[in-house]
């Protein structure tokens, strides 16, 4: 038998044993070789590929012909979420996992709500003002922004107050409300009324699942008494930020 130079250019390895032989052809001759598909986006008169070692060539991957019925259902998942344009979460290491959805959060704004009870046990006499839910495991960066008045000297339920009230918003989380996701507190709001207290805080928050951030309104008085329940509103805005 003669072998050409033809015949051998597109020869990769050609190796006998026992007067048999294995023949691996390069890319290009899978190609030559590989079946045509009729039309643009046709399949190839061959059917589905043959359940060989090697059918898939690199004409099928370039063509398009890799059918649904040639993968099994994990690859038919997988295909399909890398062709519509997302990645599938079971590619992302766990730091890439956790990174999912940064910058996405939510935001709620308390309408005025008045601060029902000033001193004594926080977690007795606070004032539930409302919640904003973290959807998901992750650090979250939370912002919140408050605006605290008394009631106006000229007011009909104005009573004089005798003490500096120190009014406060306070977050929690957790068991028990036990991790803090922000306070607001530090000055004495006006006593005649007429002039409002505002304050901020921005806090770093780490959660393992869903988890609801509790607001709150409370105070304290200088001089230690339970003065002022009913005589200061407080108004908020609570915004969280993903960011890992």
């Amino acid at each position: 038998m003669r072998i050409t130079k033809k015949a051998v250019a597109g020869i990769s390895a050609l190796a006998l044993a026992g007067g048999g032989g294995i023949l691996v052809m390069s890319s290009a001759d899978a190609a030559q070789s590989a079946p045509q598909p009729s039309a643009p986006g046709a399949r190839d008169a061959g059917g589905a590929i043959p359940n060989t070692k090697g059918a898939v060539t690199n004409w099928h991957l370039g063509k398009g012909s890799v059918y649904g019925d040639n993968l099994g259902p994990g690859m038919v998942e997988w295909f399909t979420t890398v062709y519509n344009g997302s990645v599938h979460e079971i590619g992302l290491d766990e730091n890439l996992k956790r990174q999912l959805g940064n910058g996405k959060g939510g935001a709620v704004t308390f309408a005025p709500k008045a601060i029902a009870n000033i001193g004594g046990a926080f977690a007795s006499r606070k004032t539930v003002v409302g919640e904003l839910t973290l959807a998901a495991a992750g650090t979250y960066l939370v912002n919140t922004s408050a605006s605290f008045d008394r009631k106006n000297a000229d007011e009909a339920g104005y009573v004089m107050p005798t003490t500096e009230t120190y009014p406060s918003l306070v977050l929690r989380y957790g068991t028990g409300d036990s991790d803090d996701a922000g306070t607001i507190m530090g000055s004495p709001v006006s006593k005649g009324g007429f002039v409002e207290l505002t304050g901020s805080s921005t806090k770093t928050v780490t959660v393992t699942g869903p988890t609801a951030i509790k607001v709150y309104g409370f105070g304290y008085n200088e001089n230690r008494s339970d003065f002022g329940g009913g005589q200061i509103t407080v108004e908020a805005q609570v915004t969280a930020v993903k960011i890992g």
